[in-house]
């Protein structure tokens, strides 16, 4: 019986020891997974933060890149508009001057002929005024018949020429010896408001129809000098006119029964010695002798102005100012039918 208690309290105690042993156990591994979980935590915690860093690494590159592709589009952009504002000016430029070699040329022409057609029998008075007159002021060489402005052919806007005057010689110079229309200017009266306008658009000189010198120009001259019977024609011709693509010229060396007898532009019955184009190469109108005149009126006019707004008429103001209204007084004439001034 001894024995056998104490075998059961051995047994017991070893009981007692193996749940003390495998109580310690479990809280040991306890420990260690709380500690594994920690480590774990903090693991997270630094890959959160890693990765809040590269994202806003990410975001600072895209907003560089943005910035730098809109910098580069703005200066391309930039780029482009300066080549073509270059260009442009460069065209503007090239036309320009092309003008003025072509009214150079036109004038260096002009000068040629003017030598060549003065001999030392019938001397050129534009090239030797000293010898139109005598002392006493009787001419030396008195003017010869002229011939008819029929003569002559009208071709503007399709040369680099100006166009040739209805009844007179080419010439380059303006004024010269201090007279308009072969008067002496003494005596003569500056319409005090037309001369004021001019000023001012001589500060300025641009064929705007808005300009009150310009307005005047057309409301006084040159509408009424293009108005013909054929409304729809007259309106096609003075838009011509003003583009330079008029071109006029003589029907020929016909007998004269055999010329167009109705007139384009006036609807009545007249001999037509010329022929009108105004763009159309295969369109042409035949025109009379005061249609023409009229026409070339205008365009002298009109030419005269154009080669001021470039900057190639050198005259003083008061000599550029008569030679306007020398020509102004020419559309009038033509428009009356009468001889022009030279």
């Amino acid at each position: 019986m001894r024995l056998d208690s104490a075998v059961e309290l051995d047994d017991i105690t070893t009981g007692v020891f193996r749940e003390r042993s495998e109580s310690t156990s479990g809280s040991d591994q306890l420990i260690r997974l709380q500690d594994e979980l920690r480590q774990a935590n903090r693991l997270l915690k630094l890959r959160d933060e890693e990765l809040a860093r590269v994202n806003r690494i990410r975001l600072d590159v895209e907003a560089e890149l943005e910035d730098l592709t809109a910098s580069l589009f703005q200066e391309a952009h930039n780029m482009v508009r300066e080549a073509n504002e270059k260009q442009a000016a460069a065209e503007k430029a090239l036309k320009e001057n092309q003008m003025k070699v072509d009214v150079l040329t036109a004038e260096v022409t002009a000068l040629k002929t003017l030598v060549l057609t003065s001999t030392p029998s019938s001397p050129n008075p534009h090239l030797h005024p000293q010898i139109s007159k005598d002392e006493a002021g009787v001419a030396i060489f008195p003017k010869k018949h002229r011939r008819s402005p029929s003569h002559y052919n009208l071709k503007y806007g399709r040369e680099s020429s100006p166009p040739d005057s209805p009844v007179k010689e080419p010439v380059v110079s303006v004024i010269s010896g201090g007279e308009l229309f072969g008067e002496n200017r003494e005596g003569l009266e500056v319409d005090p408001v037309i001369h004021k306008e001019f000023l001012a658009w001589r500060q300025n000189p641009v064929l705007d129809k808005n300009e009150p010198f310009i307005q005047r120009a057309y409301r006084e001259d040159i509408t009424t000098c293009l108005t013909f019977s054929n409304t729809e024609l007259s309106t096609k011709v003075l838009a011509a006119v003003e583009n330079g693509t008029v071109l006029i010229e003589a029907v020929g060396d016909k007998t004269r029964t055999i010329f167009p007898k109705t007139c384009a532009l006036m609807q009545v019955p007249k001999l037509c010695y010329y022929r009108m184009n105004i763009g159309d190469p295969e369109d042409w109108f035949s025109i009379s002798q005061i249609c023409r005149n009229r026409i070339i009126a205008v365009c002298d006019f009109l030419n005269y102005l154009k080669y001021i707004q470039r900057g190639l008429v050198k005259s003083s103001v008061n000599d550029v100012y008569w030679e306007i209204t020398r020509l102004r007084k020419n559309i009038a004439l033509a428009r009356l039918g009468l001889e022009l001034s030279t």
